[in-house]
């Protein structure tokens, strides 16, 4: 029996259109182009959830005000103020499922592929930190990506 696929996504950079929404002085919620259909499809393939840093109740208002909200499991949302500090409780909870990491930070899937090898990290390269990222010796993502638009073929294919 194949296991359970789930994919865990970063919410600034990497489904929210951050530079955006701080150009608008915080008034224009909005995600990328490719986002809706990239969920919408990959929502038939796997459960979709979230690992993102922030505050929790601002992060939901970005996945509300966006409509993306009704993408994700209750129970697979995860939002820390130290992102860092819950990874490994986060990604132990799925140790037994197929685990899609997608983040725009290469230091998280850095992180996550050291405590469980078998995830798929997905590197989304687009917003400040992405773009700003110096390499790290012997990493190198399951899956570097410019946008989602590749993700389905990625995640269902596997």
């Amino acid at each position: 029996m194949s296991k359970k696929k789930i994919v865990l996504f970063d919410i600034d950079y990497t489904l929210f259109d951050t530079r955006l929404f701080k150009d608008s002085a915080l008034q224009n919620y909005t995600i990328y182009e490719e986002v809706e259909k990239i969920l919408a499809q990959l929502k038939e393939v796997a459960t979709l959830g979230i690992f993102s840093k922030g505050e929790n109740k601002f992060q939901k208002t970005k996945l509300k005000k966006t409509g993306m909200l009704r993408f994700f499991e209750k129970n697979d949302i995860h939002i820390f103020l130290d992102k860092d500090a819950n990874l490994t409780d986060v990604i132990r909870k799925y140790k037994d499922s197929k685990l899609f990491l997608v983040d725009d930070k290469l230091e998280i899937l850095f992180s996550a592929k050291k405590n469980m090898p078998e995830i798929t990290t997905i590197w989304v390269k687009r917003g400040p930190y992405a773009l700003a990222q110096k390499p790290i010796e012997d990493f190198v993502p399951d899956a570097i990506i410019d946008d989602l638009s590749n993700l389905f073929s990625i995640v269902s294919s596997s």
